[in-house]
């Protein structure tokens, strides 16, 4: 019988300022904070909290990419191994 175990790399890296740029990003953007929030999928307090840069932990690079994608813009975040699936 064969088996696999999977193993988790986990890599945090810091980017300076990407609270602001993500504030500003839904500034210029036409949609309301309530339908930002929901198409990314975490609530206000959270979403603040990425805006100060006070989360307790990291901002997931899967989150980042929704925010991307909703806000439509590119912060220039890339992690080596990520795959653009």
């Amino acid at each position: 019988m064969n088996t696999r175990m999977r193993i988790r790399q986990v890599k945090e890296v810091e980017i300076e300022g990407l609270g602001e740029q993500i504030k500003q990003a839904r500034l210029n953007c036409s949609k309301s904070l309530e339908q930002i929030c929901d198409e990314v999928g975490v609530s206000r307090t959270y979403w603040y909290d990425i805006e100060k840069e006070t989360l307790k932990g990291a901002l997931s690079i899967e989150n980042l990419r929704k925010i991307e994608q909703v806000l439509s813009v590119d912060f220039g975040v890339t992690l080596v191994g990520e795959s653009n699936a």
